[in-house]
């Protein structure tokens, strides 16, 4: 990866395997949230597909956060930790719109939705700050993950409010959508070498 300093490095691989972690868990989630069957977690394979599903997000959250935090920034998108405080206040301003206005029951996707929003903004700031990507990037990018954002959180609310073979399906969508955008990521970086 010659022009990557060491930060980025770990964003890119960090970024392609929360990518891998997605691109795992749709089939996973396929084949064990069906519709009138048991909800067998390692069955047939499931446990395996489980597995390097964790160990991916894991991963790739790990490297992500460490080359965020090891990028040596000349310039700021976003300053210190507004990032991380606007999703802890979006994560609890969600929690309640989504409960008073929908009546939806809070899981653990919100807490993800959110993560994952808070995690790629501070992304492309790291990148931003090292140069990777121009201004222009940067806002597209923001543009993009924020339009996820708003896309998860639709099919958050729809979930309990849809049959459940349509809901089974539409919960797909976040993860591809997820990794998706964690794929550009890594591609605008790699064609920004």
């Amino acid at each position: 990866m010659t022009g990557f300093d060491e930060s980025e490095k770990l964003i890119f691989a960090g970024q392609l395997l929360l990518a891998l972690c997605c691109g795992i868990y749709i089939p996973w989630w396929f084949k064990v949230f069906k519709p009138g069957q048991p909800h067998d977690w390692v069955a047939g394979g499931a446990g395996a597909m489980l597995l390097m599903t964790f160990l991916s997000g894991l991963a790739g959250f790990v490297l992500t956060t460490m080359g965020n935090s090891r990028a040596e920034s000349t310039r700021d998108f976003f300053p210190g930790f507004h990032p991380l405080m606007a999703g802890v206040i979006l994560y609890f301003a969600m929690m309640a719109l989504t409960v008073a206005a929908f009546h939806r029951p809070v899981t653990t996707e919100l807490f993800l939705i959110t993560g994952w929003l808070v995690l790629e903004v501070v992304t492309v700031n790291a990148l931003y700050g090292t140069e990777r990507f121009g201004h222009g990037m940067a806002v597209g990018a923001i543009a993009v993950e924020t339009a996820v954002f708003a896309a998860n959180m639709i099919l958050y609310v729809l979930y309990y409010r849809v049959d459940q073979w349509l809901a089974y399906r539409l919960a797909a969508v976040p993860l591809a959508l997820d990794g998706v955008v964690m794929l550009a990521i890594a591609g605008m970086m790699f064609l920004r070498r």
